[in-house]
């Protein structure tokens, strides 16, 4: 019977056992998250809670400390594995790589941390005490030990053994979760931000390092080892993917932002709940496209060409229909997603703001799956020539915009800056990619 069952699995594509634990992974996580709200507006209160917000977005600046190298690494791990070649020598570069990196982003972070948080908070003076608060501080030095431990995600991915990782932000919620719950329960401290910051950003840490160790330690005693080359290799095409996700978190960061600078408190929690409510379903897609990541590598590779085409026609055929139809559910349930996660607050959406996400989400969906393809095939330069231009319109537009329309005015921003710029830029560049292969 075991046996019978090994055998079922092995005969299902690897990718599609990574996107299957994806998302049920991304599942958990978007339903902690979500669920959560209600207990963190509870703990910290409205005030407190939309500083919260603002201090969590900036996980995703702080994830740019890997210089590009976690991709970088999965895709020489994808090639070597397309050529039956060793990448050793990769794996010890980026963890050479990995060390440099901590050093120099530990000390960046410390000496701009609180300039930094006197910037985003002035808005927030009504909160006792919070320009002392180490915010920035302690969310900038545990994501970074964490994005750097997270180099072993790639690795598990480039080797078609995603459901690895993808466990491990699933247990990190629960714990996550767990922790909250038995805090606003039980514990006599109140409205901390920085305990809430902490319990939802420390767990997810300690449990990448367990996997990082364990991939890793064959390496460390090799650390000061010569390996120019792949140290070089990996460098310059990291650098690459480093301008990529410069531009790229500048430009899906710059609502909280914005935000932070342009609204108030109840208008930043409305955007964040109902935002995080359609991540659910942009999370589960994306899933899709990370772990189909070293297939589109490896049949660029192979000359698939054809192939590729026909991914791209399902995959775009299938999130459109995904997203029409969420966002018909979330308009829908919308006064009952009020009532469950910020009771006793005058959080009203407007119909014309969840319209508006629906369709930014279903764009950037578009977006992501040619972006994804072209990474996957290192067709980089295009990225460098439209992102910046992309960043520009989206801060002017969100910024303006929101002035005038509040929270619907960023997104307007959203989808105008990706209307203008990769809805018709991307897709010309794929087809013209396969052409050019072709020829």
């Amino acid at each position: 019977m075991i046996t019978t069952i090994k055998n079922f699995f092995k005969q299902i594509p690897r990718h599609l056992l990574v996107t299957a634990s994806a998302w049920t992974s991304k599942i958990i996580v978007s339903l902690v998250q979500i669920i959560s709200i209600r207990t963190l507006l509870s703990y910290l209160g409205e005030e407190r809670y939309a500083a919260y917000i603002i201090a969590y977005s900036l996980t995703a600046w702080f994830v740019l400390a890997d210089f590009g190298v976690g991709i970088s690494l999965q895709n020489f791990i994808s090639e070597c594995r397309a050529k039956k070649e060793s990448y050793d020598k990769y794996l010890l570069a980026a963890l050479q790589i990995a060390a440099v990196l901590f050093i120099v982003a530990a000390a960046l972070i410390i000496f701009l941390a609180f300039p930094v948080q006197d910037i985003l908070f002035r808005k927030f003076s009504s909160i006792d005490g919070i320009g002392s608060m180490p915010l920035v501080l302690i969310v900038g030095i545990v994501t970074l030990v964490n994005v750097l431990s997270n180099f072993v995600f790639r690795v598990y991915f480039a080797e078609h053994k995603g459901y690895i990782p993808n466990i491990i932000p699933a247990i990190s919620a629960i714990c996550s979760m767990a922790a909250i719950f038995f805090l606003n329960r039980y514990s006599p401290v109140r409205q901390d931000i920085i305990t809430a910051l902490i319990i939802f950003t420390l767990p997810n840490l300690i449990f990448t390092l367990i996997p990082f160790i364990k991939i890793f330690k064959k390496f460390f005693t090799q650390i000061f080892h010569k390996n120019t080359d792949a140290i070089k290799s990996l460098i310059i095409r990291s650098a690459k993917f480093q301008g990529i996700a410069v531009i790229g978190v500048a430009y899906a960061q710059a609502d909280y932002i914005v935000m932070s600078q342009t609204l108030q408190a109840e208008a930043i929690i409305t955007y964040s709940i109902f935002m995080r409510v359609f991540m659910f379903f942009s999370f589960i897609y994306s899933s899709l496209l990370i772990a189909s990541w070293p297939m589109f590598s490896e049949m660029y590779v192979e000359k698939k060409y054809n192939e590729l085409k026909t991914q791209m026609k399902k995959y775009l055929t299938y999130v459109t229909l995904f997203i029409i139809t969420g966002t018909v559910a979330i308009l829908s349930a919308s006064g009952l997603i009020v009532q469950l996660l910020a009771p006793n607050t005058d959080i009203a959406p407007a119909t014309t703001l969840i319209l508006l996400l629906g369709a930014y989400v279903l764009v950037k969906s578009w977006t992501d799956t040619f972006s994804s393809m072209l990474q996957s095939f290192n067709a980089l330069r295009i990225f460098w020539i439209y992102m910046p231009f992309q960043t520009i319109i989206n801060f002017a537009m969100q910024y303006f915009m929101s002035k005038k329309y509040g929270a619907q005015g960023i997104v307007i921003g959203l989808i105008a800056s990706l209307v203008l710029t990769a809805l018709w830029i991307l897709p010309l560049k794929f087809k013209k990619t396969l052409r050019g292969s072709h020829d």
